[in-house]
């Protein structure tokens, strides 16, 4: 799969590269983280020697003083060898941890959390989680949390604002350590409020004016899809927006769009999908590709890979043949995307570094190693060839 990689010129200055094997084109600027009550004996003198079974009592949960009473140490050695603090004999770390795994004793991770006034969960903001792209960006960063010590939770608002302030609220009251957002708050200035000061903020694929970003190059990217359907020869290339996709990202994909058709000497045609509830959406889907073709549009470039799905999806109900009669080009690069049936031709996000560098920076602001004006950081995307785009047909 041969790759070109190269940065998104804003005054319109490319080098054009005929591709005609499959595979990514790349393109972007790469700019730029106590215990429950109990006892498992009265006696808390008695030490147990090594091999010694000692068991709690069924009636409460063994608590750190009972693991330093049964072990023979104090309650700061005990709490240092379960935070692994060096400086602990080997002999008194095995007798400890032989002691903890007998009693079953769990350290009460909350209650020490709230002692220092932050706990290790990180809340995340989410569209809609039946938008794909969403919820394998979810999983990215639930991934990268957890490899830096992080839980996960997401706040699934659905695009509804008191949902979402809601979800915001609740979050700070279980003291939340920092929140990522994958959606522009409907109501910013309400969610800044109830965020800002409380736990530091970074808003990954969408802009945000309150706490730092990281995004993909959507310029790039739409400049990259809509150059791909010129070079194939298409002349009449339709723009369909999304509304699922956040504001900012929508606008800077319009904006390559354009540039192209207007570089090419093109006129512009945006079609917007309206959004309603089953069988009357499937109605609406299948009108809105019919006026389409009615206006003798070769190929769209949709804003996402949902929306181009189901521009698939309603081509094939209306008999109208992609890449024959239409070519379709996405944004985002869903893992449905690729599958053979689909062979969606689309843009690429770098999902799991855009999760990697986003939870990076969370974490670095709520450990007060990053401090300052809020960084914004934009990565580099590419152009997967499949095969739903090909030249138009005479």
């Amino acid at each position: 799969m041969d790759a070109l990689r190269r940065g998104a010129d804003r005054k319109g200055q490319r080098t054009h590269h005929r591709h005609r094997a499959r595979g990514p084109i790349r393109a972007g600027r790469g700019r730029g983280e106590g215990g429950g009550s109990g006892a498992f004996s009265r006696d808390r003198g008695r030490q147990c020697s090594r091999g010694e079974r000692v068991t709690a009592s069924p009636a409460r949960h063994a608590t750190i003083l009972d693991v330093a009473a049964a072990a023979g140490v104090s309650k700061s050695t005990v709490s240092n060898v379960i935070r692994g603090v060096v400086g602990v004999s080997p002999d008194t770390r095995t007798r400890v941890q032989e002691v903890i795994d007998q009693l079953g004793y769990r350290p009460n991770v909350l209650a020490r959390q709230l002692v220092q006034q932050r706990t290790t969960t990180l809340g995340v903001v989410v569209g809609d989680m039946g938008n794909p792209f969403y919820a394998e960006m979810a999983k990215h960063i639930e991934r990268e949390a957890a490899g830096r010590g992080y839980r996960a939770m997401f706040c699934n608002t659905q695009g509804e604002n008191e949902a979402e302030l809601s979800g915001l609220e609740s979050l700070m009251e279980y003291r939340a350590a920092g929140v990522l957002f994958l959606s522009q708050p409907a109501d910013r200035e309400r969610a800044r409020s109830i965020v800002s000061g409380r736990a530091p903020a970074v808003f990954v694929t969408c802009a945000g004016d309150w706490g730092d970003t990281v995004s993909a190059d959507d310029d790039a990217g739409a400049e990259l899809a809509t150059e791909h359907l010129v070079r194939l020869g298409h002349r009449r290339i339709a723009y369909f927006a999304d509304p699922i996709v956040e504001d900012s990202a929508d606008h800077d994909r319009q904006t390559g769009y354009h540039r192209v058709m207007d570089r090419a000497g093109l006129a512009p045609t945006i079609f917007h999908w309206q959004r309603q509830p089953g069988e009357l959406l499937r109605q609406k889907r299948d009108e809105q590709v019919a006026e389409i073709l009615r206006t003798r549009v070769t190929a769209v470039f949709s804003s996402n890979d949902y929306g181009a799905i189901e521009l698939l999806e309603c081509a094939d109900r209306l008999g109208v043949k992609v890449p024959d009669d239409l070519s379709v080009v996405g944004f985002d690069d869903v893992v449905m995307a690729g599958l053979a049936r689909i062979n969606l031709t689309t843009v690429r996000q770098p999902q799991a570094e855009l999760a990697g560098i986003a939870v990076e920076i969370l974490d670095a602001r709520v450990n007060g190693v990053l401090d300052g004006a809020h960084q914004r950081r934009t990565l580099d995307v590419e152009l997967v060839l499949r095969g739903s785009t090909a030249s138009p047909q005479p």
